[in-house]
C-alpha cells in the first residue's frame, strides 16, 4: 500500500523504510502524504519549518548509528548522505510553501 488513510498515519510514529533503515516521524507536524518508493519513502508534512524537520530527521538517523558524510544546503532544500557500515542512505528535505517534503532512501 503506497497510501494509507490520514488517521492511520497519525499513529505510525516509527517507520521502517528498509531492513536497516528506520525513522521516526517529526512530531510537531501533521503527515499529509506518505509514499513508499523502491528502497525509500517520501513523507509530506503540513509544516513550514523545513530546517527544523531536517534537523529532527538528521539527529534521529545519527542516534540510530548512521554517520553523516555529506551535508548541503541550497535555497529551501537540505540534503545529507549517511553511512552505517557498508550501508548508505540519503536524506532530502524541501520547503514546499506550507508543506515540507522529506525523501529518505537507502543505497546509492
Amino acid at each position: 500500500l503506497a497510501f494509507l488513510p490520514f488517521l492511520a498515519l497519525a499513529w505510525a510514529w516509527e517507520l521502517r523504510v528498509t531492513a536497516s533503515l528506520v525513522v521516526d516521524l517529526f512530531p510537531q507536524a501533521v503527515v499529509v502524504e506518505r509514499v513508499t518508493e523502491p528502497q525509500g519513502i517520501v513523507v509530506v508534512y503540513q509544516a513550514s519549518q523545513a530546517e527544523a524537520v531536517f534537523r529532527y530527521h538528521d539527529l534521529d538517523l545519527r542516534r540510530r548509528g548512521w554517520v553523516r558524510v555529506k551535508y548541503e544546503v541550497k535555497k529551501g532544500e537540505w540534503k545529507a548522505e549517511y553511512r552505517k557500515g557498508k550501508a548508505k542512505a540519503k536524506l532530502s528535505v524541501k520547503d514546499k510553501k506550507g508543506r515540507v517534503e522529506v525523501r529518505l532512501k537507502e543505497g546509492d
